[in-house]
């Protein structure tokens, strides 16, 4: 095929993937679909000028026989659409966090097995440019071994009811106006450490592992605007190399959003915090009384698009779309997916427990022996020079 043929499953998050793949050169997007009519209706205004067709429902979507289609619906159904979608020939980009349960991602391994469609998690935050330069250090060994990792998903959702038009609205909102016809979004009550694909995957790609264990403990329930959810989880992972890695996640504690990474090595650490913009870095052969040193490294290379998720969410759409044209492997495909899904589930479930240790099962049918991320996403060759880091 010369352009892949794409169709995109929601216009809530799924008006950017249409906006991202309008701008991928070898795809064309020929439909999307949305149950919501004034979703419809911002999706004509994208697509129509295109040719492409909005409909409302699933079904009509595949009639179109797209040779792919994005998954951007919530986040319980995420598999139920993504396997329906692979039956009916078609390959798949889901939106994370990709599953609800171990017993969806089984359903989804097996479905990818069975049908020989490509599937690939659309963790956007894997594509963050910082972290193809923590990658390159890490194998200089600017940092000595690698012992522990830390990840921040630090986003204040309150808007936790959704109207009959779609809308979004606040639980004192709608008491505020005596709304009665909302009804709770998927995130109401999901435990937010099962939202941490955007800082677990990161950190799993650069430093080359999978978790084994982990125990998690959750925060009190405080938040008024989303009292179905715990105001926060943080959960201390094992992982098969050795390390340990930390997660946080906090839905309702009212900040601007940000993620946050940190790396600690026997001889030197890289943080990088969204707030700042940049990278830094403390590595071998510095001295203590220098301090940080900054490397002007964000979420995109200068010469990235920027728009969506700092340059990150086109990157999903090309990597995407150029592996299956080039008949090549999605580089975050359904074994590495359930790696990096499945550790917030079974989180979860030792914060049921009071903080039990739980294993983390291998889904692979052969064992994990290493990342194929970046045969797909290159390593720089240089780097912006380092100067001193003086926090403004």
């Amino acid at each position: 095929m010369d352009k892949l043929r794409v169709a995109v499953l929601g216009l809530g998050r799924g008006r950017a993937h249409v906006y991202n793949f309008l701008r991928v050169e070898q795809a064309q997007v020929i439909g999307a679909c949305d149950r919501f009519a004034a979703r419809r209706q911002r999706g004509e205004e994208l697509l129509g000028p295109v040719g492409g067709k909005v409909v409302p429902e699933f079904d009509d979507l595949l009639e179109m026989q797209p040779d792919a289609v994005v998954i951007a619906s919530n986040a319980k159904l995420q598999v139920q659409h993504a396997c329906q979608a692979m039956e009916a020939g078609c390959h798949v980009l889901s939106e994370i966090p990709g599953a609800y349960t171990q017993e969806e991602l089984v359903r989804l391994r097996d479905t990818v097995e069975r049908t020989g469609m490509t599937y690939m998690l659309g963790e956007n935050s894997c594509f963050l440019d910082f972290l193809r330069y923590w990658r390159k250090w890490i194998l200089e060994g600017r940092f000595g071994p690698i012992s522990i990792a830390e990840g921040e998903y630090l986003h204040y959702l309150p808007h936790t009811l959704y109207a009959p038009d779609g809308s979004r609205v606040t639980p004192s909102e709608a008491r505020a106006t005596g709304r009665t016809d909302c009804k709770p979004v998927w995130r109401a009550d999901q435990p937010p450490i099962q939202y941490l694909t955007h800082d677990l995957g990161p950190l799993l790609e650069v430093l080359d592992d999978r978790v084994v264990s982990v125990t998690c403990r959750s925060a009190p329930w405080r938040c008024t605007e989303a009292p179905l959810r715990s105001d926060g989880q943080i959960a201390l992972f094992h992982t098969a190399r050795g390390l340990l890695i930390q997660i946080m996640v906090t839905l309702n504690t009212r900040r601007p959003s940000e993620h946050r990474y940190r790396l600690f090595g026997t001889e030197g650490s890289a943080e990088w915090f969204s707030y700042e913009g940049f990278c830094r870095r403390f590595g071998r052969g510095r001295e203590e009384k220098e301090g940080w040193e900054r490397i002007d490294i964000g979420t995109a290379a200068l010469d990235d698009l920027t728009d969506g998720h700092g340059g990150s969410d086109i990157k999903v759409a090309q990597y995407f779309t150029e592996a299956l044209l080039a008949d090549k492997p999605s580089p975050i495909d359904v074994y590495r997916g359930i790696e990096i899904a499945l550790p917030g589930i079974i989180a979860n479930k030792s914060a049921e427990l009071g903080g039990a240790q739980l294993a983390i099962p291998d889904l692979r049918r052969e064992p994990f022996t290493g990342t194929t991320f970046w045969e797909t996403v290159s390593l720089p060759d240089a780097e912006p020079p380092g100067q001193p880091y003086k926090p403004e």
